[in-house]
């Protein structure tokens, strides 16, 4: 009872239920930990099997060494867990009036008596020579298992130790020593905070040196990270933001315990870690798309349900099409749709943490968040079932390849908190007056009337935002110039233009040197043979040691030393990004041509050592040259600074193989030939062949906002905001707001604008039912007119 069945009980009632794992510590964290300590009790049953009576069988007499080989392994185990539960033992035995789990920490010492008794019996029988070689075999052989088992607990947390040290040799140690060594899941559940101690032989000899050290040297002594720096130190080891991975949830009976863990990222401006019982159950995406204004309007509507006994805020950072802007939020309150209201970015923020952190109320923020990025947020999504639904309204250019076609790219998610299941999926439906096409599997084009097409069809997460759906729009290549009034006597005109550049461009490429880009040096590589020959192209590679080769004319032999550089790079882990950032920029500086490609994976972090060197740079340069930015995978990007660099940096979207992508952008970018684009400019005695979108003002203030905000003065900044407020547009100076009662917004000193003066995607079919009204109109008028002829 004592030495087998109780111990085969606590193993597996260990398994299926972790009471110890999931609120002490780990004591089983892989399967080789599970076979050790289940050869406890089954060693401890052979034996008895074969010494229970006075005459042993006949295959203890002729293997009796081994049988004291396994006794000894047996009684190696039970001692260290035995020494690991040793101070639980107080509370097991209080325990053991409570349904008699006090027993289950017990097992192991009952374990290791039991094991000692039937050993000291297995030796009476065994020669003398034989019986200490074995048994000491035994011994040595399961502690050193037992060891060998432990170093990647132990290695995480020394690694983690030397990880968070000033010194940059210790980090870069400590980094590699996780790595190479360490346990990637204890580092996952540290970024969560709900990592449990390990308890080992290695992990205990770690243990106690830092208790001594602590002694002797307090001033020397690291401690463990907190989870902002363990999300750090999770990207540099893995390359892959933390909370890209499913959070380590408890299991067993304390999985409940997970509704009430902190959201330590609640009302903050970033994403932060996936939390429990959050989930997206709807979402819809509708849009009107004009082929000859060059512009589109999309509604993204988006539902969550939380099944935790808290409430939660879900949060998301959308990528938007290139050059696209946020022009409505609603937020449905009480079955009612609700509009926001539009202010300075710190207002609107304020306000929505009163709302959401201290009153727990119905707020919906939404903000830029880097280039073509937003970031959405709602609270609270109600406990026990409930949900939450909100809308995002984005104006957006059409990018045109020739007068005659124009693409859109749809926007997609890149960054969550919740789960996505996958029986979900994006319900998209676009209509247009010009024919649509795509090669999206999943979308479908139809024509619906007499100049009425639609595209429509679901798409999974997944391929909408690794590779973003590209929709063509047909359009009339002979189209003029259009324009549309904008309010305090000024209309915008949009024409488009065809340019061909004057001087040789240079381009600095920027590389991360993250594991993620491991994948994409052959496509890279064909990207920079691409190079026209007239350019100038350099090259900054992230990583630790920052390498770089620097401008030059795109001679072969140029592009051969860059291509060289490119195969000889180990791309490991996740790079910091931030001074490769600032050395590409420096190298631009005079050179009114410059242009700056970052190539790159996610950035989830700024690096707590280098995030005032680009913000530095940004603040102090006189020019900033244009940067676009090219993500070969989803994920979140925290680098850039909130300033004039991160304002007018613009996404280059991923739509097909990176080196395709990349030689169009290079072809446009640093060709000779012209290239064809949208201008809108602003006139008062403006000739246009008729009246555009109302979209195509939008668009103009959205540039003209962030023009004002890079100005750098006070004056230009508090234009922006009001410019942006005016026009009900979220920008980089700028944000939208939805709170639950008029108090609430007059407390704010904000104002929420009227259902009537948004902009709205048409009814479905709403061309066509144009077209079938005028056609009964017509033939109600021919009808008339032969009935006056007949009386007449």
């Amino acid at each position: 009872m004592l030495g087998v069945i109780l111990p085969a009980m606590t193993v597996l009632i260990e398994l299926i239920l972790r009471l110890c794992g999931s609120t002490v510590f780990e004591p089983m964290p892989t399967i080789w930990h599970v076979i050790a300590v289940s050869a406890v009790p089954l060693i401890n049953f052979s034996l008895w099997w074969h010494l229970r009576s006075k005459q042993p069988t006949p295959l203890i007499q002729s293997h009796a060494h081994w049988f004291m080989f396994a006794g000894g392994a047996a009684i190696a185990i039970a001692s260290i867990y035995s020494l690991i539960f040793l101070p639980l033992v107080p509370l097991a035995v209080i325990a053991i009036l409570y349904f008699g789990l006090g027993l289950l920490p017990l097992a192991p010492i009952t374990a290791l008596i039991y094991g000692i008794v039937l050993s000291w019996k297995l030796s009476s029988r065994v020669e003398k020579a034989q019986k200490g070689r074995y048994f000491s075999g035994g011994l040595a052989a399961a502690l050193g298992a037992l060891a060998l088992l432990d170093v990647p607990p132990a290695a995480t947390h020394i690694g983690v130790q030397w990880a968070v040290s000033n010194d940059a040799t210790q980090r870069e140690r400590g980094i590699s020593l996780i790595r190479n060594l360490g346990d990637k899941n204890q580092l996952l559940r540290l970024c969560y905070d709900t990592v449990p101690q390990p308890m080992g032989i290695v992990s205990t000899i770690v243990a106690i040196n830092s208790i001594f050290l602590r002694v002797r040297q307090p001033h020397e002594v690291m401690a463990m990270a907190t989870p902002a720096q363990a999300r750090e130190i999770y990207y540099r080891v893995t390359g892959t933001p933390f909370n890209a991975k499913p959070a380590p949830f408890r299991t067993g009976p304390w999985a409940v315990l997970n509704d009430f863990d902190f959201d330590s990222d609640l009302g903050g401006a970033e994403v932060g870690g996936r939390v429990k019982g959050l989930s997206l159950v709807s979402s819809r995406m509708d849009a009107s798309i004009s082929g000859d204004d060059a512009v589109a309007y999309l509604e993204w509507t988006l539902e969550f349900r939380n099944v935790a006994q808290v409430d939660r805020e879900a949060r998301l950072t959308m990528a938007l099409p290139p050059g696209g802007v946020v022009s409505r939020a609603s937020l449905w309150v009480n079955g009612e749709e609700r509009e926001a209201a539009y202010g300075g970015r710190g207002e609107v923020r304020a306000a929505y943490q009163k709302v959401a952190v201290q009153q727990r109320r119905d707020p919906l923020l939404v903000t830029t968040k880097g280039a073509d990025r937003i970031l959405a947020q709602a609270f609270p999504v109600p406990r026990a079932g409930g949900t939450i639904k909100f809308k995002v309204g984005i104006t957006a250019p059409l990018e045109l390849s020739d007068p005659a076609k124009g693409r859109l790219v749809l926007p997609a998610i890149f960054d969550r908190n919740f789960s996505f299941p996958t029986d979900k999926a994006h319900n998209i439906w676009l209509e247009s007056k010009q024919p649509l096409a795509t090669a999206t599997p999943g979308l479908t084009s139809t024509t619906i009337g007499s100049g009425a097409y639609r595209l429509s069809g679901s798409l999974r997460d997944s391929d909408a935002s690794r590779i973003r759906p590209v929709i063509q729009v047909t359009r009339n290549a002979a189209a003029g110039p259009v324009a549309v009034k904008i309010g305090d006597g000024q209309t915008v005109v949009q024409e488009v233009m065809s340019t061909r550049p004057t001087t040789p461009a240079s381009l600095m490429l920027v590389v991360d040197g993250s594991s993620k880009l491991q994948p994409f040096v052959g496509q890279l590589i064909e990207a920079v043979r691409a190079v026209p020959a007239d350019a100038e192209i350099g090259l900054v590679l992230a990583g630790e040691p920052l390498q770089r080769t620097a401008l030059a004319p795109a001679t072969d032999a140029h592009k051969q030393s860059i291509i060289e550089l490119l195969r000889s790079t180990a791309f490991v882990g996740g790079q910091d990004n931030a001074p490769a950032l600032a050395q590409a920029v420096l190298a631009l500086e005079g050179r009114p041509h410059g242009k700056l490609l970052w190539v790159h994976g996610p950035q989830p972090l700024q690096f707590l050592n280098s995030r005032a060197v680009l913000q530095q740079v940004a603040d102090r340069i006189k020019r900033l040259p244009p940067m676009t930015l090219y993500s070969v995978e989803p994920g979140p990007n925290e680098v850039l600074p909130d300033s004039a660099m991160g304002w007018t940096a613009h996404l280059l979207p991923r739509t097909a193989a990176l080196d395709v992508d990349l030689s169009a952008y290079l072809s446009r970018e640093l060709g000779a030939g012209p290239t064809v684009s949208m201008h809108r400019k602003v006139a008062t005695d403006a000739i246009a062949d008729g009246k555009g979108s109302e979209h195509i003002g939008r668009l103009w203030v959205r540039d003209r906002v962030v023009q004002l905000a890079t100005e750098g003065r006070t004056e230009s900044l508090k234009s922006a905001i009001e410019l942006a407020a005016q026009h009900r547009l979220v920008t980089p100076v700028s944000g939208a707001v939805v709170l639950e009662t008029q108090q609430q917004y007059v407390e704010s000193g904000l104002t929420p604008v009227s259902q009537a003066t948004v902009p709205t995607v048409p009814e479905p079919h709403e061309w066509a039912l144009l077209a079938l009204m005028c056609m009964g109109l017509g033939w109600l008028l021919w009808r008339q007119r032969q009935q006056g002829r007949m009386a007449i």
